[in-house]
Protein backbone atom coordinates (compact mmCIF):
# COMPACT_ATOMS: atom_id res chain seq x y z
CA UNK A 1 0.00 0.00 0.00
CA UNK A 2 1.52 3.44 -1.24
CA UNK A 3 2.14 5.83 1.64
CA UNK A 4 0.98 9.59 0.77
CA UNK A 5 3.73 12.23 0.65
CA UNK A 6 3.65 14.86 3.55
CA UNK A 7 2.74 17.10 1.59
CA UNK A 8 -0.37 14.79 0.51
CA UNK A 9 -3.50 14.87 2.65
CA UNK A 10 -4.91 10.90 3.60
CA UNK A 11 -8.53 10.46 3.22
CA UNK A 12 -8.64 10.36 7.50
CA UNK A 13 -7.08 13.73 7.52
CA UNK A 14 -9.31 15.66 4.88
CA UNK A 15 -12.29 13.83 6.77
CA UNK A 16 -10.93 15.25 10.24
CA UNK A 17 -9.69 18.84 9.09
CA UNK A 18 -13.59 18.77 7.40
CA UNK A 19 -15.10 18.10 10.80
CA UNK A 20 -12.80 20.80 12.72
CA UNK A 21 -13.65 23.38 10.03
CA UNK A 22 -17.71 22.36 10.18
CA UNK A 23 -17.15 22.48 13.85
CA UNK A 24 -15.70 25.72 14.16
CA UNK A 25 -18.22 27.23 11.72
CA UNK A 26 -20.69 25.63 13.68
CA UNK A 27 -19.61 27.49 17.33
CA UNK A 28 -18.81 30.65 15.44
CA UNK A 29 -22.32 30.53 14.67
CA UNK A 30 -22.91 29.89 18.21
CA UNK A 31 -20.79 32.72 19.50
CA UNK A 32 -22.52 35.34 17.03
CA UNK A 33 -26.24 34.09 18.34
CA UNK A 34 -25.04 34.58 22.01
CA UNK A 35 -23.34 37.88 21.54
CA UNK A 36 -26.78 39.21 20.06
CA UNK A 37 -28.92 37.83 22.92
CA UNK A 38 -26.37 39.59 25.31
CA UNK A 39 -24.19 36.46 26.72
CA UNK A 40 -20.95 38.01 26.52
CA UNK A 41 -19.26 35.25 28.63
CA UNK A 42 -20.91 32.38 26.07
CA UNK A 43 -20.13 34.32 23.09
CA UNK A 44 -16.08 34.19 24.32
CA UNK A 45 -15.99 31.11 24.97
CA UNK A 46 -18.05 29.62 21.78
CA UNK A 47 -15.38 32.36 20.03
CA UNK A 48 -12.68 30.66 21.88
CA UNK A 49 -13.49 27.17 21.13
CA UNK A 50 -13.62 28.01 17.25
CA UNK A 51 -10.20 29.48 17.51
CA UNK A 52 -9.10 25.73 18.55
CA UNK A 53 -10.73 24.08 16.43
CA UNK A 54 -9.19 26.13 13.78
CA UNK A 55 -5.87 25.70 15.12
CA UNK A 56 -6.44 22.22 14.85
CA UNK A 57 -6.83 21.87 11.11
CA UNK A 58 -2.82 21.86 10.84
CA UNK A 59 -1.48 19.57 13.53
CA UNK A 60 -1.96 16.30 11.28
CA UNK A 61 1.39 16.93 9.01
CA UNK A 62 2.72 17.33 13.23
CA UNK A 63 1.37 14.21 14.19
CA UNK A 64 1.97 12.51 10.73
CA UNK A 65 6.02 13.56 11.42
CA UNK A 66 5.99 12.48 15.44
CA UNK A 67 4.56 9.34 14.15
CA UNK A 68 6.76 8.66 10.81
CA UNK A 69 10.22 9.80 12.76
CA UNK A 70 8.77 6.88 15.55
CA UNK A 71 8.63 4.19 12.80
CA UNK A 72 11.95 4.89 11.31
CA UNK A 73 13.74 5.17 14.25
CA UNK A 74 14.68 8.80 14.22
CA UNK A 75 16.54 10.97 16.19
CA UNK A 76 15.33 13.84 18.16
CA UNK A 77 16.74 16.20 16.52
CA UNK A 78 15.59 15.43 13.05
CA UNK A 79 11.79 15.80 14.43
CA UNK A 80 12.56 18.59 16.10
CA UNK A 81 13.99 20.26 12.71
CA UNK A 82 10.63 18.58 11.30
CA UNK A 83 8.44 20.14 13.90
CA UNK A 84 10.18 23.39 13.39
CA UNK A 85 9.73 23.13 9.53
CA UNK A 86 5.82 22.31 10.18
CA UNK A 87 5.55 25.23 12.48
CA UNK A 88 7.07 27.86 10.20
CA UNK A 89 4.79 26.87 7.18
CA UNK A 90 1.63 27.75 9.16
CA UNK A 91 2.66 30.44 11.66
CA UNK A 92 -1.15 31.14 12.25
CA UNK A 93 -2.06 27.98 13.83
CA UNK A 94 0.00 28.81 17.08
CA UNK A 95 -1.37 32.69 17.06
CA UNK A 96 -4.82 31.52 16.58
CA UNK A 97 -5.01 28.64 19.74
CA UNK A 98 -3.01 31.24 22.07
CA UNK A 99 -6.45 33.69 21.29
CA UNK A 100 -8.67 30.59 21.69
CA UNK A 101 -7.53 29.53 24.95
CA UNK A 102 -7.40 33.51 26.09
CA UNK A 103 -10.98 34.08 25.09
CA UNK A 104 -11.76 30.70 26.81
CA UNK A 105 -10.68 31.84 29.71
CA UNK A 106 -11.94 34.93 29.40
CA UNK A 107 -14.86 33.37 29.02
CA UNK A 108 -15.01 31.55 32.72
CA UNK A 109 -13.37 34.29 34.22
CA UNK A 110 -16.52 36.48 32.91
CA UNK A 111 -18.78 33.45 34.59
CA UNK A 112 -16.92 33.74 37.79
CA UNK A 113 -17.31 36.89 37.83
CA UNK A 114 -21.15 36.35 37.50
CA UNK A 115 -21.40 37.81 33.81
CA UNK A 116 -24.17 36.03 32.08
Amino acid sequence: MDRPSPSQPTAQERLWRNAFFGGSALMAAFALVDLDAGRYAAAAGDAGVSCLLLSLMNQFPLVRAIVGATSRGGSPEELQRETERIRSSHPWTERLASLGWTLFLGSLILRALGAD
